[in-house]
């Protein structure tokens, strides 16, 4: 999963592997957050690695929302990549090989490109 960031003047929503993976560390800073009055709303989703915050844009802004959540590590993500990019690279891959034994039959005939393309 890539680092979701979603801000507005008043929330910001936040996605990533980090708070996905780390559900523990993740409450008790919440805790934390909750504790500080510009703070009005949090929302944690546990099993969809998200945290969206609500506060008073009088008292906070959302850069430094983001600052401290950054501090403790929630924007990181790991370097697997998701099903869409694996299915892209896949389809990549087998229409790249599709063009070329399309091509090859054309040039050297289809006896000769089945014998190329099963090496």
């Amino acid at each position: 999963m890539n680092t979701y960031i979603h801000k507005t003047n008043q929330r910001l929503r936040v996605r990533s592997d980090y708070i996905k993976e780390h559900q523990n560390e993740v409450s008790e800073l919440v805790e934390q957050l909750e504790q500080i009055d510009a703070i009005i709303s949090i929302k944690h989703k546990k099993y969809a690695g998200s945290v969206a915050i609500t506060f008073d844009a009088n008292e906070l802004d959302c850069d430094s929302v983001l600052e401290i959540l950054d501090s403790h590590g929630w924007l990181r993500s790991n370097a697997k990549p998701s099903f869409i990019e694996n299915a892209v690279v896949s389809g990549t891959k087998t229409f790249a090989k599709g063009m070329a034994g399309m091509a090859l039959s054309r040039l050297v005939g289809p006896s000769v490109s089945r014998v190329i393309m099963s090496l």
